[in-house]
């Protein structure tokens, strides 16, 4: 048992450094140059050089990899080079409506797909548990922004349940509709 730990141990660790690589990769390696970018329109080669040393651009290319996956295991993201604002505020910015959307998952699959699953298993080859595998069937078959698109229509469009655009935190915006 303690081996197989160890061993996904280090295949989680292996494919870590390797999801980090390639992440490293496509951003170095992408169109323009960084430092031009942040420096903008007009920029003297100067301050381009300065930008560029400041972001570490003039170290060899596995001290970058370095200083970055350090500075990445440390919570520092760097800076957006389109808007200038550290990445951990724009993610933090995001953070809520992804929360909950998250939540609102985990309660339906806790209302609904549980006792389905359990009822299913109950009538094990019978037409409930048919009906059940059908539907798990058709829902992972179905592309998700196709299920995205339905439940709009569905619940914000048709019912009013829900705005269609823009974010309403959670407590504002459902809260009122389930009690109506």
């Amino acid at each position: 048992m303690l081996g197989f730990v160890l061993r996904r141990l280090l295949a989680t660790i292996a494919v870590l450094i390797m999801v980090a690589v390639v992440v490293f990769s496509i951003l170095r390696f992408s169109p323009g140059d960084p430092a031009i970018i942040m420096a903008g329109d007009g920029a003297t080669p100067e301050r381009i050089e300065q930008i560029r040393q400041t972001m570490g651009l003039d170290q060899p290319l596995l001290k970058q990899f370095f200083i970055w996956g350090g500075n990445l295991l440390q919570g520092d993201m760097g800076t957006s080079l389109m808007s200038g604002v550290p990445v951990r505020e724009l993610i933090g910015q995001r953070l809520e409506p992804s929360l909950s959307l998250a939540v609102i998952t985990l309660i339906f699959t806790l209302i609904i797909a549980i006792p389905l699953g359990v009822l299913a298993a109950w009538r094990r080859g019978k037409l409930l548990d048919r009906a059940v595998m059908g539907f798990s069937v058709l829902g992972f078959s179905v592309p998700v922004f196709v299920t995205g698109y339905l439940l709009i229509w569905a619940f914000a469009i048709k019912l009013g349940w829900f705005n269609v655009q823009g974010y309403t935190p959670l407590a504002q915006g459902f809260g009122p509709t389930c009690t109506v």
